[in-house]
């Protein structure tokens, strides 16, 4: 082998030596940016996981609430309804007094009229 070719064998190791850091470069910071990219993702997955929970947490809270709710609504109802019924009794009551009295007017009316007419 020549000097010329030497020296050509040992540029190309060189740019191959060279060329292999570079890659070993990249390599090890692509490494690096999956790591971090690792790291971000289980963090993000974590706050996924709260996020997850806290809404769980939301919808017993909602359904809870809800059935409060219904209840609350269900109770009302039978006290109007109660209400309702007390108030149409005493209306009833009401009503049928007023016909007695109007129906003893009337009565005491006719029975006038009668003694008058007897007389």
């Amino acid at each position: 082998m020549t000097t010329g070719e030497l020296l050509e064998s040992w540029r190309e190791a060189t740019r191959a030596a060279e060329l292999a850091e570079r890659l070993s470069r990249l390599a090890a910071e692509t490494a690096d940016r999956a790591d971090v990219n690792a790291e971000a993702s289980e963090e993000i997955a974590d706050l996924a996981e709260q996020a997850a929970a806290a809404a769980m947490r939301a919808a017993e809270r909602a359904r809870a609430a809800a059935v409060h709710a219904r209840e609350v609504a269900r109770m009302g109802r039978e006290d109007r309804l109660t209400e309702a019924e007390a108030s149409e009794t005493q209306a009833r009551a009401v009503e049928s007094d007023a016909r007695d009295r109007y129906h003893d007017a009337e009565a005491d009316v006719r029975r006038k009229l009668d003694e008058r007419s007897d007389r």
